[in-house]
């Protein structure tokens, strides 16, 4: 029998449980790009064979692709994201924003976006639906929702091959495939949503392993995600806060949750309330072209080749 912990429920935690891994993640960008053929998939995630017919399956098991004959006849399948899979296009955005912004070697999302509306280099901006704000981490706050509590969930599905210290300090999350395709990661980073700093609280809040927490704050900190401020001076203990870089990371979990609580809960109540202080209604967003203002969908959206500094400064 798979062993079990308890965690709070997080709505953001359940949709990157249905997401999946890194290869899933990448598999879904390239959905986007307008891949829909395996050997599509696999040139341009490089993925394994195996691998990728496994998280295709499993992509197609969790509802965010389906499956059609490629041609008339043909044994071949293709795959498309179903209504599911496109309402990811928001969070899949927000996590090429993020890496246009923060990281112009990033390898997994396009060097720049263009808006073929306006014709214009831009970013994607999340706002609220209901008064136009812009959304970010210090205009919402988190209440615990109807569906507040714990949860079980198997040990396995949060587990991570344990990398050496030497290993963990060199590695780089170039983009947000990076860090949410690591269970753990997008963990640590969720609680500072929450007003979590200490190792202590953080561990508690998790039920996390020391060996695995301090490997994770190792690397958040060492790639400017997390910064150390030091509390208490002996013996010496520290504070993780977010730094401007983190922060901008909150875009991209506000989306996954919104995504999980309208396609994941079930008959459950959302475990958390978030709401936009500028307007004071539960959060509802959009995300915009940074330069006219309209709504971004996918067929409008365009990769540009090549970086574009004003956009990436905006």
């Amino acid at each position: 029998m798979a062993r079990t912990r308890k965690i709070i429920k997080n709505s953001v935690h359940r949709a990157l449980n249905t997401i999946g891994d890194r290869w899933s993640q990448l598999i879904i960008q390239e959905a986007f790009r307008g891949a829909t053929r395996y050997e599509e998939f696999r040139a341009r995630t490089g993925a394994p064979r195996n691998t990728l017919s496994n998280r295709l399956r499993g992509l197609v098991a969790s509802g965010i692709f389906e499956q059609r004959a490629h041609r008339e006849g043909a044994a071949r399948q293709s795959y498309h994201l179903t209504p599911m899979g496109l309402d990811l296009f928001d969070s899949v955005l927000i996590a090429w924003c993020w890496g246009i912004r923060w990281d112009a070697t990033a390898p997994n999302g396009p060097a720049g976006l263009v808006h073929t509306e306006c014709g214009k280099s831009m970013l994607p901006i999340m706002v609220c639906r209901h008064c136009g704000g812009d959304v970010s981490l210090h205009s919402c706050s988190h209440h615990p929702g109807p569906g507040a509590g714990f949860e079980e969930v198997e040990i396995a599905r949060l587990h991570r091959r344990r990398q050496s210290s030497a290993e963990d300090a060199s590695r780089t999350v170039a983009d947000v495939v990076d860090m949410t395709g690591d269970r753990w990661t997008g963990l640590v980073i969720s609680t500072q949503y929450f007003g979590i700093h200490r190792f202590d609280d953080i561990q508690s809040m998790l039920d996390i392993a020391t060996n695995i927490l301090t490997d994770r704050l190792r690397v958040l900190v060492a790639n400017g995600v997390f910064e150390r401020r030091l509390y208490e001076m002996s013996p010496p203990r520290y504070e993780y806060w977010l730094t401007k870089k983190g922060k901008d990371l909150y875009p991209h979990a506000l989306a996954l949750l919104i995504w999980a609580d309208k396609w994941l809960l079930n008959d459950d109540q959302p475990p958390v309330i978030v709401t936009h202080n500028q307007c004071g209604h539960p959060v509802d967003t959009v995300v915009i072209c940074s330069e006219c203002r309209h709504p971004l969908t996918p067929e409008t959206v365009a990769e540009r080749r090549t970086k574009d500094r004003k956009a990436s400064a905006a």
